[in-house]
């Protein structure tokens, strides 16, 4: 089974769980396996809501975390792999999509100087410096829901539709306020050349996260569906009120 997701409306962590349960991933499984995950660094509760044929995840986590190191950040996630015995196939997924995370924010807070001195303050001015996750309250929680989706659904390739549109506008957060894409997501998007575009909608469309689900899992442009079958279509939506996002599960 091969999953495709319509990337010309966005693409978020959130988003391509709720996509993975809408084409029948057990919800049960999915939400328990993400609350484990998020409860590692805090108190996760995450709700599956339904509306107008598309399917959102409420995630709402209470924790002191405003970042997270990679050291912690890996050594973490290996921990949830073994305890939810994810195997060697899908935990490698997990692994290689926080790893291109972690490459990106190093990459950005090396060479942007807007970011440089925000990695030496928090590796307390050491000048061997890991990459420091940001916002990353959710990251663990999107990764495991991510991995345990694919293979709940027997997936084991993934595509995007022509492109990833990556909205316009700007983005305000810890480092301050950024053009969209964000720098860890235009970042990975280049390096894995990956097709993207900005469009009119002024929000950000696709997070650093959406964009290393498919770096990290070798996702493959597609243009059209002519040599293969569609198995089930789902359509979900993310927290902003924008298009919704359809995914397929195709053979």
């Amino acid at each position: 089974m091969k999953l495709i997701i319509d990337t010309r409306n966005g693409i978020a962590g959130d988003i391509v769980n709720a996509g993975l349960i809408g084409l029948g991933a057990s919800e049960k499984h999915m939400v328990s396996s993400m609350e484990f995950a998020g409860n590692h660094i805090g108190i996760t509760k995450i709700k599956p809501i339904y509306d107008n044929n598309a399917i959102k995840l409420e995630i709402r986590i209470e924790t002191d975390y405003d970042h997270l190191h990679e050291s912690r950040a890996k050594g973490l996630l290996a921990e949830i792999i073994s305890d939810l015995k994810m195997g060697n196939v899908y935990g490698s997924f997990a692994t290689r999509i926080l790893d291109t995370l972690c490459n990106a924010e190093r990459h950005v807070h090396s060479t942007d100087e807007r970011l440089r001195h925000m990695l030496h303050h928090h590796n307390h001015g050491k000048h061997n410096t890991e990459a420091v996750l940001h916002e990353a309250k959710d990251i663990l929680i999107d990764i495991v829901g991510f991995s345990i989706g694919l293979r709940e659904l027997g997936i084991n390739g993934i595509g995007y539709l022509d492109h990833v549109n990556v909205g316009n506008g700007t983005i305000n957060f810890s480092h301050g306020v950024f053009e969209v894409p964000a720098p860890a997501t235009e970042y990975v998007l280049n390096k894995y050349d990956i097709s993207w575009k900005k469009s009119d909608t002024n929000e950000e469309m696709a997070t650093p996260t959406g964009a290393c689900i498919l770096a990290g899992c070798n996702a493959k442009r597609i243009d059209a569906f002519e040599d293969c079958r569609i198995i089930k279509k789902t359509l979900t939506q993310g927290t902003k009120n924008l298009p919704p996002i359809s995914f397929y599960l195709i053979e």
